[in-house]
Order: structure tokens, then C-alpha cells, then sequence
């Protein structure tokens, strides 16, 4: 174990409000590929023939809400996926007392199904879906095995994510900004950190040490402690011997 993981495994030791950060390449060794990498789902989604942005959009369920249902089907429910040693890791801390939980970017649900509890999940979550007529509520299992695209109402069933255009939930920002304005230790990982108002939330960090873990650089290094740009599941692997 080099040096700057012994201190990383230090700082997790001696603390006791650890929070975790985490963007989309927490979820890459799940099979999950990365949003905006090269490659990845957003490049992907962009061979649809109209920009993801756009096809990931309130206007795209108001304008055509087939083609938003055929569009998260094909590119969004996630059936097959599991959590990682990552996801694992951090919701062993948050059992062990050592986290009041983890903030994620992602729509994955896979803090949820590797154990953790104390989950802000900033942009919603593919788990959840709810009817846009009578607000009728859904889990993913449900859509998956009885196939569903509407309600019993007839409303079109879709998940509960943020789509661009729409607002974060306030309640979930605000328990999130409280999360790391609490912390003697915030890990980010799998975020470039450049995508706000959600990256703008560690500038609440008032805590001790700052750890970044993710492949390429981001606009925060120079405030962090400690910065890997390397493979974090063996980071994770190696600080657990």
C-alpha cells in the first residue's frame, strides 16, 4: 500500500462523519457505462437522432409522451445491474456508524440495493416511477414485470428522475447540503464535478479532509487533500485489507 493509501485509509479510520459524493463512474465496474465520457450513454443516446438533451426532457414526455416511454424502456430500466464493491463499501460505512449516508448524481438505485438508507438521490432515481395524471406511485419491479407504460387512469407512467427542464427537489438538496456542511470527511467519487447546482455543494464542505477519487482531473483538486485518478474499486479493495 502506497503512502497517500495509507493516509486515505487513515482519514477513514480516525472519522466519524464521513460523507460520500458520488457521480457516474461509481457505477462504470456495474456495467452501467459513464454519462459524458467518450463512449459513453451520452454519445449513445445521441445516435437517436436528436440530442440527448432533449430526448431526456419534460418537453420530449409533453411533445410525445410514446416516444419517451419507447426512449427510457430501451435506454433507462436497468434490470440486470448490480452493485459494486464501491456501492458496497460505502453502505457498510453508513451500518457502521462511520457515514450519515451518501449523496449520488446517479439514477441508478444501486446505493439502494447494495444496503445504504441515507440516500439523497439528487436527480431521482430509476426504482421509483409515478403516474402523471393522478400521481398514482410505482416501483421498477412493477413496470418491469407486468410490462406497464400507463396507469389504470390512463396517465403515462414515468420515472421519478429530473428531467432537463425540470427543478431538483428542494427537500432532497437541502438534506444534501446539510449532509456536507456536517462532515470531518467528504469522499467524491465517479464525479467530474462540473455539473451544477449539484458540484457546487461541496464549496458547503467546512470539514478536515476532502478526498477525490475519479478518473480525470476536476475543477477541485486543488482543495482536496488527497486526489487518485485510478481505479477506485481497487482503491477500495486495497484500504479494506
Amino acid at each position: 500500500m502506497d503512502s497517500e493509501l495509507r493516509q486515505f485509509k487513515e482519514i477513514m479510520d480516525a472519522s466519524s462523519r464521513i460523507v460520500f459524493f458520488t457521480g457516474a463512474g461509481v457505477s462504470v465496474k456495474s456495467g452501467i457505462p459513464d454519462f459524458r465520457s467518450m463512449g459513453g450513454l451520452f454519445d449513445e443516446i445521441s445516435q437517436e437522432g436528436y440530442p440527448a438533451e432533449y430526448l431526456l426532457s419534460k418537453d420530449h414526455l409533453h411533445d410525445d409522451p410514446d416516444s419517451f416511454i419507447s426512449f427510457y424502456r430501451k435506454r433507462l430500466l436497468i434490470a440486470d445491474k448490480i452493485p459494486n464493491i464501491v456501492h458496497e463499501y460505502i453502505a457498510r460505512m453508513e451500518k457502521a456508524g462511520k457515514s450519515p449516508g451518501v449523496i449520488t448524481q446517479n439514477i441508478d438505485g444501486l446505493h439502494k440495493d447494495a444496503g445504504s438508507h441515507n440516500i439523497d438521490e439528487l436527480h431521482g432515481s430509476l426504482s421509483r416511477f409515478y403516474c402523471t395524471s393522478c400521481n398514482r406511485q410505482f416501483t421498477k419491479e412493477t413496470i418491469l414485470s407486468e410490462d406497464l407504460t400507463h396507469c389504470s387512469c390512463g396517465g403515462v407512467l414515468r420515472p421519478d428522475i429530473v428531467l432537463y427542464g425540470e427543478m431538483l427537489d428542494e427537500k432532497t438538496v437541502i438534506s444534501a447540503i446539510d449532509k456536507i456542511s456536517r462532515a470531518d470527511a467528504l469522499v467524491v467519487l465517479g464525479s467530474s464535478l462540473v455539473v451544477n447546482p449539484a458540484a457546487s455543494m461541496v464549496d458547503y464542505f467546512n470539514g478536515e479532509d476532502f478526498i477525490i477519487i475519479n478518473n480525470d482531473e476536476t475543477p477541485f483538486d486543488q482543495k482536496a487533500t488527497l486526489v487518485f485518478n485510478r481505479d477506485m474499486t481497487k482503491i477500495i479493495e486495497t484500504i479494506q485489507q
